[in-house]
C-alpha cells in the first residue's frame, strides 16, 4: 500500500507506519525517567492556567484545593490539588506552598530574581537556543511536527526536562497518541504531559472532549501529567476535570469511586437516596470503590471490581459484599449503612474526615 501511493504524482510519500509501542490489551505505563515529581512511578500531575486578574492573595486558590489559614500562617491541602499553575509572562506576589510549582514563560522565567519552585516553558527554538536551563524541571512544549531529530537529541541529553505535548487537530487524541509513537520510534523515555486547549465549549462539552481526547491516551499508559485550559470555564472546574479522567482512567486515585446499576423495577431501595446518604458519610475515603446495587440478580457482576458492595437481597434487606465475597446477608435497611461502615472500619480502611 505504501509502495502503490508513493509512485502516485500527486500525492506526498506515505512514510512506513510505525510500530505500536504497547499492547491494547494489556495495560503497561510508558516508561519515563524520573524528573523530579514527574515520571517514573509518580501519578500523573495536573498543570492548571488560573484567571491572571485573580491571583492576588492565598485565598484565589482555595478553589483549586489549597487552602490558606492566615492565624496559624498554614496550607491545607486537598488530595485534589495539581502540581502547577501556569502563569505566562507574570509572576504573583505572594509566596506559594511548597507542594506547588510556577511554570512561566522563559523570558520571564529568566527575569526573576528568586527562581525557587518555579520553572520554565519554552518552544522548542527557545530551548535549542536557551543559555541557561533550570536544574530540577525544563518544560518544552511541541507538537507532532516539532519533533525532529535535533530537537529529540537535545530533550534526550537533558536529565531534567519534561515534553508538553500539545495539538490544534480536530483529532486531537489521533495526532497526540502519533506523537507518542514517534517517541517511541525515537526511543525517548522524557516525561510527557498532555495539553489540550479549548475555547468556546459549554460544561457539558468541555468534560466529553477533554475527556475524549487525553482519557484514551492514558488508559492506554501514556502521559505523566494532564494539563487542560479553556478560557472561560472557572480553575476549578477545570481542576476537577482534570482529577476526574485520572481517576476514570485510574491513573490517580483522589477520591473515593461508587458504582451504582441504573435502577430498573427490581430494584428493592431507593437507589438514589441510598447512594446519596453512603456518599455523604464515606465520600472523604480516598482510594476506596463502593458498589450500590438495586438487586442481587445483575449487581454483584456490575460492582465485580469494587472494593465493598451495598446490595438489595429482598424488601427491606440489604446484603454487604467485601469484594466478591458476602460478609453479611439479609440486613435490614435500617442499620444497613452503619454495618457497611464497621465492615469498612474492621478492615482498616476508614479514616477520620477531616474538619473544614
Amino acid at each position: 500500500l505504501v509502495q502503490r501511493y508513493t509512485h502516485r504524482a500527486d500525492h506526498a510519500p506515505i512514510p512506513p507506519m510505525l510500530s505500536a509501542p504497547l499492547n491494547p490489551y494489556d495495560y503497561t505505563r510508558r516508561t519515563a525517567q524520573p524528573v523530579d515529581r514527574l515520571g517514573a512511578d509518580n501519578p500523573p500531575v495536573v498543570i492548571l492556567t488560573p484567571v491572571p486578574d485573580t491571583l492576588d492573595s492565598p485565598a484565589s486558590l482555595t478553589e483549586i484545593g489549597y487552602r490558606y489559614d492566615p492565624a496559624l500562617d498554614k496550607w491545607n491541602i486537598a488530595d485534589a490539588a495539581p502540581e502547577f499553575i501556569y502563569l505566562a509572562d507574570r509572576d504573583i506576589s505572594f509566596a506559594l506552598p511548597g507542594t506547588l510549582g510556577k511554570i512561566l514563560d522563559s523570558s520571564a522565567w529568566q527575569a526573576l530574581k528568586n527562581r525557587d519552585g518555579a520553572f520554565p516553558l519554552y518552544d522548542p527554538a527557545q530551548y535549542l537556543n536557551a543559555e541557561t536551563r533550570s536544574d530540577r524541571i525544563n518544560f518544552v512544549q511541541a507538537g507532532l511536527h516539532d519533533l525532529t531529530p535535533e530537537l529529540v537529541q537535545a530533550i534526550a541529553q537533558d536529565p531534567c526536562c519534561t515534553l508538553v505535548l500539545q495539538t490544534n487537530n480536530t483529532h486531537a487524541m489521533s495526532e497526540l497518541r502519533r506523537a507518542f509513537f514517534e517517541l517511541g520510534e525515537q526511543n525517548l523515555n522524557t516525561p510527557v504531559v498532555i495539553r489540550r486547549t479549548c475555547a468556546d465549549l459549554d460544561n457539558d462539552r468541555l468534560l466529553l472532549f477533554t475527556a475524549t481526547d487525553t482519557g484514551a491516551l492514558f488508559l492506554d499508559g501514556m502521559g505523566d501529567g494532564i494539563w487542560l485550559e479553556s478560557p472561560q470555564t472557572a480553575p476549578g472546574l477545570l481542576n476537577s476535570i482534570s482529577f476526574g479522567i485520572l481517576q476514570a482512567t485510574r491513573t490517580r486515585i483522589s477520591r473515593t469511586e461508587y458504582i451504582s446499576c441504573p435502577s430498573c423495577g427490581r430494584t428493592l431501595f431507593d437507589l438514589q437516596e441510598t447512594t446519596a446518604m453512603i456518599r455523604k458519610r464515606t465520600n472523604h475515603l480516598k482510594g476506596v470503590k463502593i458498589g450500590i446495587m438495586g438487586c442481587i440478580v445483575n449487581g454483584p457482576g456490575e460492582m465485580a471490581d469494587a472494593d465493598y458492595g451495598y446490595v438489595g437481597s429482598g424488601p427491606g434487606k440489604i446484603t454487604l459484599y467485601r469484594g466478591k465475597e458476602v460478609v453479611q446477608r439479609s440486613i435490614p435497611t435500617q442499620g444497613a449503612v452503619d454495618a457497611l461502615i464497621a465492615l469498612i472500619q474492621d478492615d482498616g480502611k476508614w479514616v477520620a474526615e477531616e474538619a473544614n
